[in-house]
């Protein structure tokens, strides 16, 4: 199957069977839906620059294809930033409409983003690139992330981060989720969790590893998509030490024990920032992404 990976130039084609689908020029919207497709794509809008998940300034690039061959635009963003994404450093999100007309991610996930010739349920495969090469396929109301990876890019984590495949089980299993099918689904199977190389780090400094588990769907977090588990060690397990709707941003600032400032990110310009009393992470503080947005909430 061939395969074209987006990256980040303009003038990119999207290779499907035999009939080559064309990336095209960017549809007319407003002002107000290019920020709504933006902050869908997972980046905060502010000052005129888009603010990635890790709280810097960068530049995703946007592309607009038909993938299901209705006649309507769906959406691909690509973002390059080894310092906040690790591994290849990329970082992508495949969007739609929704009935609502307002754009939804429908895939999301680090690593290189390509298109196969195959389809499912009438929508072109994904192909993503990061730590294991995966086919990802359509189902329903978005694309399945596949959940296993090969077992040379599985041992070659665990050795870099002392968390094996049994600590990630478990963590999945403390923060409630239940396995199906190869995925790992909360929000009574509504929604979906994953764990990816980047999300497990030190994050206290203490020199044991915690995991962040990203858990994704509306029917969960609404028009923000996403939730997201802070899990630790406790004993021989692992238990929730923290749980929010939202992107997390870790700041460099921190609370209690190290643990760091918490910016929980989503739509709008005013986010509330939360802090480890050395109990639990509580409200600390706002964050304006524009002067004035907390203040008017």
């Amino acid at each position: 199957m061939r395969r074209i990976i987006l990256g980040l130039a303009a003038g990119l084609a999207l290779a499907a069977g035999a009939q080559a689908q064309t990336v095209v020029p960017p549809p007319k919207m407003s002002q107000a839906e290019g920020v709504q497709l933006f902050e869908a794509g997972g980046f905060k809008v502010g000052d005129g620059s888009a603010i990635n998940v890790c709280g810097t300034a960068s530049q995703p690039k946007f592309v607009f294809m038909d993938l299901n061959g209705d006649g309507a635009l769906e959406s691909a963003v690509v973002d390059k930033n080894p310092a906040c994404y690790g591994g290849q450093g990329l970082w992508f999100t495949v969007l739609a409409k929704g009935k609502d007309g307002r754009w939804r991610a429908i895939a999301r996930d680090s690593g290189a983003l390509g298109f196969e010739t195959s389809r499912s349920n009438g929508w072109l495969d994904l192909r993503v690139t990061g730590d294991c090469a995966r086919t990802w396929t359509y189902a329903g109301d978005g694309y399945q992330r596949p959940a296993a990876c090969a077992p040379a890019s599985v041992a070659k984590a665990e050795a870099s981060t002392g968390v094996t495949a049994a600590d990630r089980t478990a963590a999945m299993r403390a923060a409630g989720f239940v396995s199906k099918g190869g995925r790992w689904l909360g929000g009574e199977g509504n929604c979906e969790a994953a764990i990816e190389p980047a999300d497990i780090r030190d994050l206290n400094g203490d020199g044991r590893q915690e995991i962040v588990i990203t858990e994704t769907g509306t029917f969960c977090y609404g028009n923000t998509g996403q939730g997201f588990y802070v899990m630790e060690r406790a004993g021989g397990g692992w238990r929730t030490l923290f749980q929010s709707q939202g992107v997390p941003e870790f700041l460099p600032t921190k609370g209690a024990g190290g643990w760091p400032d918490i910016v929980l990110g989503g739509p709008g310009f005013c986010f509330p920032v939360v802090r480890f009393n050395g109990k639990a992470y509580a409200n600390h503080r706002q964050k304006e992404e524009q002067p004035g947005a907390c203040s008017r909430r």
